[in-house]
């Protein structure tokens, strides 16, 4: 359901959502692995999140783990509780995305950083973004 909504709106980059986790920032919670995560969006002050993915494949106590995606949305502007919510994998013309937030209207897509080939390959099926205690 999600992935044909965020399909037929024309979505914005609405910002940037970098998520990290590691020995001194991440922890490990059962089978859950929760990130600290930024959202960075211009003219705006940035939001803090967790990010909660399920069966995740690299142990976060080993290294540090750094995930970044371009948000995009319908709009170029989103309020403080339009990313949080359950997320979904999707195919969107061959690039693994995840699908959820406010209305099922939000795509996280990857940012690939060239020359960043010592960061693990990651393969998220679904995660829970929820506002950082404020």
């Amino acid at each position: 359901m999600g992935t044909a909504v965020a399909q037929q709106v024309q979505q914005v980059q609405a910002g940037t959502l970098e998520c990290r986790g590691g020995p001194d920032t991440g922890f490990v919670l059962g089978s859950v692995t929760n990130l600290d995560c930024l959202l960075q969006v211009d003219s705006a002050p940035d939001n803090h999140y967790v990010a909660a993915i399920q069966n995740f494949d690299v142990f976060i106590g080993e290294r540090d783990v750094a995930l970044t995606w371009k948000v995009m949305a319908p709009t170029p502007w989103l309020g403080v509780d339009d990313l949080v919510g359950t997320y979904a994998r999707a195919d969107d013309a061959g690039v693994k995305v995840l699908v959820g937030g406010s209305n099922a209207t939000i795509t996280l897509r990857p940012l690939t950083e060239r020359n960043d080939t010592a960061a693990p390959q990651v393969d998220i099926q679904n995660l829970v973004i929820r506002p950082m205690d404020r």
